[in-house]
């Protein structure tokens, strides 16, 4: 795999037990606003996004005050060196007993201890979005506009929340060397991506409104470990 690592799974069956706590959850994907910000003039996606620390020792979750979101061109060809300024998460999102679940589950898995088992970072930062790529007959959505790339951290967390009346949206996972690792369709509610960013990088096909539909939607949730 050319050190590429990376694993699958799906959170409602990992950690979720109660489908109604995940349909509440998956409701604050309605409404969300337009990404102003696409530098190839689509207007095929919708974004809420903010920064939260986690502390390691208690779970508690807090806001981190940021003006705006900043990725560098080499990262992000398409929407790179500019500061973005969206909406924030919604504050009733972050209380869910779902978030709360899948955050302290994702801190788990990568935490690292000292010879006396404290923990290496004991607060991690985390950018957290929430995804709408929208396809209708007039448009497509691209849910990776930029291409073949890596995000700039060191784990990411590519969850789905919901896929409807649409095709592709299939994720391609690479090495550092770019030649493909896996093809993966993210196809049912809480499935996920897992991967470190570090050993690799990773890239979405189009997504194109299904047969008879006038609209279809992908919603992905997203969380970035710095």
């Amino acid at each position: 795999m050319g050190g590429l690592k990376f694993t699958l799974g799906n959170a409602r069956d990992d950690l979720l037990r109660d489908s109604d706590d995940w349909d509440k959850f998956s409701q604050f994907w309605e409404g969300l606003p337009l990404d102003p910000y696409m530098g190839d003039g689509g207007t095929y996606r919708r974004r809420k996004h903010c920064v939260v620390s986690y502390s390691v020792a208690d779970g508690t979750v807090r806001l981190v005050d940021q003006d705006g979101f900043l990725q560098s061109r080499e990262i992000n060809r398409l929407n790179g060196g500019i500061v973005r300024r969206f909406e924030p998460i919604d504050q009733a999102l972050l209380d869910t007993s779902v978030f709360r679940r899948i955050l302290a589950h994702f801190v788990a898995r990568i935490a690292e201890t000292t010879p006396d088992g404290e923990p290496v970072a004991p607060v991690r930062q985390i950018n957290i979005h929430q995804h709408r790529i929208v396809a209708s007959e007039e448009e497509a959505g691209n849910p990776t506009p930029e291409g073949i790339h890596r995000d700039g951290v060191e784990h990411i967390v590519m969850m789905l929340i919901a896929r409807k009346d649409i095709t592709g949206g299939v994720s391609t996972l690479y090495d550092n060397a770019e030649e493909p690792v896996l093809t993966h369709a993210l196809s049912h509610p809480g499935d996920y991506i897992f991967l470190d960013d570090r050993t690799g990088l990773h890239s979405v096909s189009p997504v194109r409104v299904a047969p008879a539909s006038p609209e279809g939607y992908r919603d992905m949730f997203f969380l970035e470990f710095c």
